[in-house]
């Protein structure tokens, strides 16, 4: 699959979960801040996706200062109508891949996520390997 492809369907399964939870924002983003797939507001994306670089750092933080053993996902929120949901992919990538999801401070996120982490996982696990495949073998060319 092309990587527009590949950004088409991920897009499209954001904006159906956005659409079954009533979410304003979905993305995908990698460990540096930078987009890879996005539903909802374009520039507030931006933002959201950039604080994902935060994660490994406040991670480190809990882990060292809180005793914290395993964090899978930090919630941002303002209190009044909004929260950021902010959830590593399990799946070994290079670079890092998170989902962000705005979601309003009543609704409930767990379900919805879980679920389109798993399509998102069967979407990208062939570029994945593909890519995994790739550098073992310029490994084994280098020696």
């Amino acid at each position: 699959m092309q990587i527009q492809g590949l950004e088409r369907e991920m897009t499209a399964l954001l904006t159906g979960m956005n659409l079954i939870g009533n979410y304003p924002l979905s993305l995908v983003c990698t460990d540096q801040g930078l987009l890879v797939a996005a539903s909802g507001e374009s520039l507030r994306s931006e933002i959201a996706a950039g604080l994902t670089s935060l994660f490994d750092d406040i991670v480190v933080r809990a882990q060292r200062d809180l005793g914290f053993t395993r964090v899978d996902e930090l919630t941002l929120t303002d209190g009044d109508s909004n929260r950021y949901v902010i959830r590593p992919l399990p799946i070994e990538a290079n670079p890092r891949l998170f989902l962000v999801v705005q979601v309003p401070v009543k609704a409930t996120w767990r379900h919805n996520t879980n679920l389109l982490i798993k399509r998102l996982i069967d979407l990208l696990r062939p570029l994945v390997e593909r890519d995994a495949e790739e550098a073992a073998t310029e490994r084994q060319d280098e020696l």
